[in-house]
């Protein structure tokens, strides 16, 4: 039993040895890492290190000019009557007539379309008493037409008001189809794009590479609205009138893109 404890008691002096020497090489080794101010340096492997990528972001924009090649008129015909019934049925009348017209002038059928048709009670309120009368209805029929000529505008807006209509509006500039007005705008942007980056790195004495990615980020495509509106009374509407002057507004479209491109060292 003696020798038994004096062999452990031994062993567990080895032990400590060991830990205590254990101790003092990492101490060195920590020491060793250190700079010369005293700080310690932890290294890092080379596979961590991020380093910024070589690449340029830049956005390009470009506006191009486009004729319309499409206007939209708003022609109303309004009617009163004592009921509902007489207010539409003088509506209707007037209205075909105007649609006829249209026709006569030249526009197609497919080009003539009802967007509205409302029939209301017209009604007076009376301050001195603080009620309504009702003084009969009124029904409203607009159509809106399409033209493909813009110097159809002006004889097709005299022809509606004489025919019947007494509330026009309109024309509304537009392109019917506008894809190639687009696709040279969204050139045009990319070429604004390049020749910004390439400025950029010129002046930070490296050149341009090729494009890593590319986005659109809008394009603009706008109708321009001609607010000009004519109200008249059915008596009015009667007669002959005068062409009106009309010009064709011009439409601006605009594209922006964003362009990444790689630079070279």
């Amino acid at each position: 039993m003696y020798g038994w404890q004096k062999i452990a008691g031994r062993s567990t002096q080895r032990s400590v040895v060991l830990i205590v020497l254990g101790v003092v090489l990492v101490a060195t080794l920590i020491a060793g890492c250190s700079d010369s101010a005293g700080n310690t340096v932890v290294a890092s492997s080379p596979a961590s290190a991020v380093s910024s990528p070589d690449t340029i972001t830049v956005v390009g924009e470009a506006t191009v000019s486009s004729a319309p090649d499409e206007a939209i008129l708003t022609l109303t015909v309004e009617t009163d009557g004592s009921d509902p019934g007489a207010a539409m049925n003088d509506n209707a009348e007037a209205v075909t007539s105007v649609v006829q017209r249209l026709k006569d002038e030249g526009v197609d059928a497919k080009d003539i379309e009802t967007a509205n048709v409302s029939v209301y009670p017209i009604r007076t309120y009376s301050p001195e008493t603080g009620k309504e009368t009702l003084d009969g209805y009124r029904c409203q029929n607009t159509v809106r037409v399409t033209l493909a000529n813009a110097e159809e505008v002006s004889k097709v807006l005299s022809a509606a008001v004489e025919s019947g209509a007494n509330i026009v509006s309109g024309p509304v500039w537009r392109l019917a189809d506008d894809t190639a007005a687009v696709t040279h705008a969204l050139k045009e942007a990319v070429e604004n794009a390049r020749a910004k980056a390439k400025a950029l790195a010129e002046a930070q004495g490296v050149d341009l590479g090729d494009v890593v990615m590319m986005s659109e980020n809008n394009v603009q495509t706008p109708v321009y609205p001609m607010y000009e509106g004519i109200y008249l009374s059915k008596d009015q509407a009667a007669g002959t009138v005068a062409p009106t002057p009309i010009s064709a507004a011009g439409l601006d479209i605009t594209a922006t893109v964003t362009v990444t491109y790689g630079l070279k060292r």
